[in-house]
Order: C-alpha cells, then structure tokens, then sequence
C-alpha cells in the first residue's frame, strides 16, 4: 500500500509517506500568516479543524467503497478489510475485563495499517474540497491560486485557507458537512478556530455568528510548533525551554553520574529540541539558552547552577577523535536542515512548499543567483544566508552543488555530512578507542577522559578551595595528575600489582604513555 500511495494522495498532505515532511506544511503556512500582521492586507482567513474522535469515527462502508475507486484489487481489499472488521474491544471495570465486543466503526490508531487507511480517508476530502475551489464563487486565500490551495492536512489537523466572503467560507463548510456524512468524520466546534486578516470588526462578528466557531490570536500551535505573522521572538520559545527545565528538574534527586547526564542529553533532551531545529532558523539567544541548560546540567546536575564547567562547551560537542564527547552542536545543527532545504529547492523537489518557492520567489532566476529582499521571510533569509556561506567555504556555485550532491548521495547520512561540514572542528588525537572501550562502564570512560584532558580536581586545581594541596595517599608531595596516575608511592605500588598481573613489562611514567 505504502509503494502505491505517492500516486494517490495529494501533496496537500505530507504525514506518513516517505519523502514527505512534517517541514514543508509549517513553512508554507508561515510564509502565508506574514501579511497577517499588516493593516492593508486584503482579506483573508484560515480555519483550523478539529474532527471528534477522527480515528475513532470512520466508516468501514467507506473506506471499503473508496479503496475500490481507488483500484484496490479484490483479494488486496478483502485482506485489508479483514484486519480492519475483525476488531474487538474490553472495557476495564475495578481491574477487571469485562467483554469482549466487536467494533463497529474507525480505524486503531497504534495500527501500522491506521495511517494510510486514514490518509485515504483525507484525499476523499481534499478531492471534494479541489472540485469545489473550482466554483466562479469561490475566492482563492492571497497567494494560493496559482498552486490551487485551499487546505493543508497532517492527517486530522487541518487547516482551510480561503479570501475572508461568506461564499467562500460557505463553500468550505458545505464541503466540511459532505465529509463529515460520507466518512461519519464530524467537526468538533469548540475546537475549531478562525483566523482573520485584512477584515474589520464587523465582518468579524458577522462571520463568527456564520461559522460557528471561536477566533483565536497569534501566535498558535500548529503541529507542535507556534506560528505567528511576524518573526517568533525568543520570548516565544519559552515554552520549549521551559519543558527542558521541567525534564531536567525530574532527574535531579537521581544521583546521576556525569555518564547517565551526557546520555540523557543526547538522547532525551536533544530528541525534544530536534523539530524545532528542522524547521525553524532559531535565534542566537535561545541557541544559547538551550546551551547554557545542558551545560549546566551536564556539570552540575541543575540547570539553574551557574558553577563553571570542567570542560568548554565548544569542546564537549567535538568528537571523541578530537577530545570532545560527541553532544550535537545546536547551532551546527540547525544549519544542517537549512541545507536540506537549499538542496531541495535546487532539485525542484516535488513538494507544495518548494513548488511555492520556486512560483513566488525564484520566478526569475535560480537559487543560486537569488539575494533576499527587505520583504522576505526570516527563514528564506536563513537560507539564503547560509547558501552564501556554503559559496564561501567551498568556492562557487558548481562546487557548492558538487558538495550538496554528495551528501545527497548518501541519504541516510545528509545531516551527519552536513554536521560534519558546519561544525567547529578540533585537533585530531590518537586515544579515543582507549577512552571509549566497550568493556568498561561509561561513567568509567567518562573519569578517564577528564583525566586526560587534566581537568579531574586534583587537588593543585582546588587551592582556592583549602591551602592543603599535598597528596590524599602518600602525603609528600603536591596532588597532580601526574604524580596522582604514576609517582606517588602508594599509586606505583596498585600500578605495579596492575601491570604484573596483565603481564605488562613496560615502563608507565606518565598516563599519555600508557594510554
């Protein structure tokens, strides 16, 4: 189903197929709300849906007819089918199942089938809503006509964009009841929001006594992100740092060893910050705010510790090669998507966004050749920003292209290439398997990368601390990390008990040399 779906669902749609991103519906919309904030915008609107119970509601009947119109084979169909009518429920009473019952209607969400049934579902209605946009009464939303968009779907949050007259609207909403009566899909209202632009007050009221539903302000969420007609300020990431914060908070009666905080940083942490990297060029002051959160927590087990560091954070986000830990840089990061974008565009890829990009601004030239405008959006100023300094770093227009085509070429690892590019590099050294071996515990690896990198708090590093800087152990001379690993008596007496029983004959003087 996945390998036939490309050829079906429109491009309105961007959730579940590969080669499909979540990116290019929240770009378009944010290049469509920028005329939102000015005073003489012709009038405009965008209504957000929300459907009740959207999985949970749709009708076998249909589903079964609109496979078929689709050209689903019978045998295909009746497999699909099988998986979907065969389904039974138990409802939980004090700990107890009570049933079982057969359902009736919708699709399981958790079902890796689910989302393309679903999908399918929502190209019935971005059919019926492209036959009715075809109207003479029917008013293209600014700079939608050219591509003929009249919605965007991911798959049950929707969003209908049309010129603020009642027979638009009513248009759309005769076509939002045809939906909602052939797939049993209904509109939940109090969830259910308008958007208005270049109207006045009364055309306001007028149309919200019309429609039903509740006009909301910006900015407002739309696939997790915040959307806003003017540049989202780092006041409104705020809720992003302040869900970092609350993670970090959770974790801090755990008793965390410096290895359990570097791994929760890369794998939970990061994780939540990701979409917001890929879509959005985030400003300097929340790059460093998110930085200063990890740090903090990396170091100091709070993120609200201000204490310094062992280690600078530039060198932390090197690899282990080149004396770092491996942490992603945020920066570098973002600028990885960016070029994903730059390429995309080049390539014309087969996307509404980038068909958007190519219609409004390169209607004169390439990408190569564009220069941003005073009127252009934040983000194609990102892109073309960093699409001069790919030109600076690599020499032209050709090796530019050359260097984006491989990576390219290996797919999987775009961003990794790409990473690798925009990244602050580091001197290369020759330990990090000793470092990092397999069989040693992280928290291991992690004491010995320090000591290393001498930053362990020997004893000479804390003077400022208490006067006594003489050794723990032998109490004859200053505590450093070098007489600490190998000079002080009681250190060489373990080291030679070490060395004897793995059989080692050579001279250790100093760590550098037995590592």
């Amino acid at each position: 189903m996945a390998n036939v779906l490309h050829e079906i669902i429109n491009h309105a749609q961007n959730a579940f197929l590969g080669g499909r991103n979540i990116a290019d519906n929240i770009n378009l919309m944010q290049e469509l709300l920028r005329y939102y904030g000015r005073k003489r915008a012709s009038p405009r609107c965008i209504i957000k849906i929300d459907f009740r119970k959207a999985f949970d509601s749709v009708q076998w009947s249909f589903l079964k007819q609109l496979m078929k119109l689709f050209g689903f084979l019978d045998h295909f169909l009746h497999l699909v089918m099988m998986c979907v009518e065969t389904t039974s429920f138990s409802v939980t009473i004090n700990g107890d199942l009570l049933g079982f019952f057969a359902g009736k209607c919708g699709v399981r969400q958790g079902d890796p089938l689910s989302p393309y049934l679903f999908i399918m579902c929502m190209e019935y209605f971005s059919r019926l809503f492209n036959m009715a946009t075809q109207k003479a009464e029917f008013h293209f939303h600014p700079k939608c006509q050219s591509l003929g968009t009249s919605h965007l779907a991911f798959p049950d949050d929707i969003l209908l964009l049309c010129h603020c007259d009642t027979p638009s609207v009513d248009i759309l909403l005769q076509q939002l009841f045809i939906f909602g009566r052939m797939t049993g899909l209904t509109i939940n209202a109090a969830k259910s929001f308008i958007f208005f632009g270049g109207v006045g007050e009364d055309t306001k009221r007028a149309m919200l006594l019309h429609t039903g539903f509740s006009e909301r302000s910006f900015p407002f969420k739309y696939l997790g992100v915040p959307l806003s007609p003017h540049r989202l300020l780092a006041s409104q990431y705020h809720p992003l740092l302040h869900k970092l914060e609350s993670c970090i908070q959770s974790w801090l009666g755990k008793h965390l060893s410096y290895a359990g905080r570097l791994v929760l940083i890369k794998l939970v942490l990061h994780g939540m910050v990701q979409l917001r990297l890929s879509i959005f060029p985030m400003p300097s002051l929340v790059v460093s705010k998110i930085t200063s959160l990890y740090r903090n927590f990396l170091w100091n087990g709070n993120p609200q510790s201000n204490k310094s560091a062992l280690v600078a954070w530039k060198q932390v986000c090197l690899p282990l090669n080149e004396r770092g830990l491996g942490i992603l840089d945020i920066a570098a990061r973002n600028k990885c998507f960016l070029a994903r974008q730059l390429w995309n565009i080049n390539l014309k890829f087969d996307s509404l966004w980038i068909h958007w990009v190519h219609h409004f601004y390169l209607t004169h030239g390439t990408i190569w050749s564009s220069r941003a405008h005073k009127s252009s959006s934040p983000l194609w100023k990102a892109i073309l920003l960093l699409k001069d300094q790919l030109l600076n770093d690599c020499g032209g227009n050709v090796e530019v292209v050359n260097t984006l085509q491989m990576w390219h070429n290996d797919e999987r690892k775009f961003t990794t290439n790409a990473h690798e590019h925009f990244r602050f590099k580091g001197p290369t050294v020759h330990w990090e398997k000793v470092v990092r071996e397999l069989w040693s515990l992280p928290r291991q690896n992690f004491i010995l990368w320090l000591a290393v990198l001498g930053k362990l708090k020997t004893k000479d590093r804390l003077h400022y601390i208490s006067p006594d800087t003489q050794c723990s152990f032998c109490r004859q001379e200053e505590e450093t990390h070098g007489h600490l690993f190998f000079v002080c008596a009681w250190t060489s007496t373990l080291w030679g008990k070490v060395k004897y029983w793995l059989r080692l004959t050579r001279n250790m003087a100093s760590l550098t040399s037995a590592i």
